[in-house]
């Protein structure tokens, strides 16, 4: 089986685009994928079985046996890799969470106004992007407890789009705080002033 694009890319990166075998970096060489132990002699397409190789040292190689260290060092960096990225994976599928329960609390909050229409009672519609906004304005420094505020705020006035108004509450305020830490900055001494 040939090794893919993808692995190849995960290949490099996990090897910092170095040569295993003489320590030759990009751009200065050619580099490849190489098999620790040869495919000819049993080798896999296992990432624990592929380095990073420059072209002289690929070529040189042929299908002749590795060096036990060397594949102990790879395994090694494999497994390392391998533990990195899982918790990569861990720390954004936290996010994930985090970011889901906002939105949730967000949606409560905001649906909870509404407003009749005859017998009706309908809620103030959301944009498609408004998950986006959200997790943008917390990035920024807002915290949910502002977010429920300001949903207060833009709902309880008289304007043709409340969404829109919420959004510009929001800069607002993020303005006023950076304002004030900027303030403080200039309090202990952290700035120029310029």
């Amino acid at each position: 089986m040939a090794v893919s694009k993808r692995l190849r890319f995960e290949i490099l990166r996990r090897d910092d685009h170095t040569c295993r075998y003489c320590g030759a970096k990009a751009p200065d060489v050619p580099l490849r994928v190489d098999h620790v132990i040869p495919v000819a002699l049993g080798g896999s397409d296992d990432p624990s079985n592929l380095v990073t190789a420059c072209e002289p040292c690929n070529t040189g190689k042929a299908s002749i046996g590795p060096d036990a260290p060397l594949v102990a060092e790879v395994a090694a960096d494999a497994l390392r890799w391998a533990r990195a990225m899982a918790i990569v994976a861990e720390q954004r599928e936290a996010k994930r969470s985090a970011d889901a329960e906002i939105h949730d609390k967000f949606l409560a909050k905001w649906n909870s106004w509404t407003y009749t229409r005859g017998i009706k009672q309908y809620t103030i519609p959301l944009p498609g992007e408004w998950r986006v906004k959200v997790t943008r304005f917390i990035a920024n420094g807002l915290e949910l407890n502002d977010l429920t505020e300001l949903v207060d705020v833009a709902m309880s006035a008289r304007c043709d789009d409340v969404w829109r108004y919420f959004c510009g509450c929001c800069w607002r305020r993020l303005t006023e705080a950076q304002e004030l830490a900027r303030e403080i900055l200039d309090l202990e001494g952290g700035t120029d002033g310029g």
